[in-house]
């Protein structure tokens, strides 16, 4: 096997690179994971326009797909060399309190980031990676790799779908139709429910159509309030996922929420601003607000078993797909917004 390893590696905002790097050996309950495809989330995008403050230089990268190219000592686990797999790429300690209670994604303490040759990061735009068997999930070789790297959102969507109990026959309205939005009318038409899509692009509402939103809405032409009720017999939704985070997105949620509905806040604001919301309407009508930041194991079993069994397809979610070697334009387009995912491909 090769000893060394190509990286794309952020060296300042705008600035990457790829570099040789060893390729890492898995201790004892790893595995050595030979990346195949890795999506370009909006944490890389930030990292790269320096929004977000990670360390340079790093590499990065956590929506990944590849194959078992190497099993640890003393792994107790049912994944074979060949295998392909989904990565949960972790940065959680795997012990404090939350931890414990299968809430990694809120670990108060924080496993140190890897770091090879002075580079740090998930190594998730690397050709290789070293991971706890646990947090490589199989999938089905019938998935392709571009497609696979999206288990990933998949999961922190699902867990978005299970905090807010959407169940068979609810109406769900989805605020914003990018990827994550997207994912969202995936998880909840899955799930039993139907879809509203409320998106100003209407490219972006052609898609969520044809991805099985059951109707769209244009939020700078039509009144939300009055339009989800026209739609749905006169009756509210009993979810409304806000997958922008800005104003509006919030002050529209509000209004589309049923009684004793919930509000789940899917994506973080940048900048944030406080909620414009007097509490005696929480107080009168019963209504839920809530939250998700990343997923869980138990999110990245659930996501995987959809797209391994076809149930959902996130092939309608790939813009295109770039070889390593392109990453810096990838990040460039990637970094404007108005893309679905580029995946680079290993």
């Amino acid at each position: 096997m090769t000893k060394t390893m190509k990286a794309g590696v952020m060296t300042a905002p705008y600035e990457f690179e790829i570099r040789e790097l060893p390729v890492p050996e898995p201790g004892p309950g790893e595995v050595l994971i030979r990346q195949r495809a890795v999506a370009l989330c909006t944490m890389e995008q930030r990292v790269y326009t320096g929004v977000k403050k990670f360390p340079y230089p790093g590499c990065w990268g956590h929506e990944v797909s590849g194959v078992v190219e190497k099993i640890g000592p003393d792994c107790q686990t049912d994944l074979q060399v060949g295998d392909h797999v989904a990565l949960g790429v972790p940065y959680f300690c795997g012990e404090c309190d939350n931890c414990s209670k299968g809430l990694e994604e809120h670990c108060v303490k924080k496993a140190p980031l890897p770091k090879i040759d002075g580079v740090v990061g998930l190594f998730g735009m690397a050709e290789y990676m070293v991971i706890a068997s646990k947090r490589a999930l199989k999938i089905s070789k019938d998935i392709p790799f571009e497609q696979a790297a999206l288990t990933e959102p998949l999961a922190c969507v699902l867990q978005g779908i299970k905090k807010v109990n959407v169940r068979l026959g609810d109406t769900v309205v989805v605020i914003g139709a990018g990827t994550m939005g997207l994912l969202n009318v995936l998880a909840a038409k899955s799930s039993g429910a139907r879809v509203i899509v409320s998106e100003l692009d209407a490219g972006r509402r052609e898609k969520a159509l044809k991805l099985g939103a059951d109707a769209v809405i244009n939020p700078a032409e039509e009144d939300v309030e009055v339009r989800v009720q026209e739609l749905n017999e006169g009756k509210k939704a009993e979810a409304v996922i806000i997958t922008i985070g800005n104003k509006h997105a919030n002050d529209d949620a509000i209004k589309m929420v049923a009684n004793y509905g919930s509000v789940l806040y899917f994506a973080s604001a940048h900048p944030g601003e406080p909620l414009d919301i007097n509490p005696n309407l929480i107080h009168d009508t019963g209504i839920a607000l809530t939250g998700v930041k990343g997923k869980n194991l138990r999110d990245m079993w659930d996501a995987a078993a959809l797209i391994s069994k076809g149930i959902i397809s996130t092939a309608e979610l790939i813009e295109e797909t770039q070889p390593l070697a392109d990453a810096k334009a990838a990040l460039d387009k990637a970094s404007n917004n108005a893309t679905y995912r580029i995946v680079l491909t290993m």
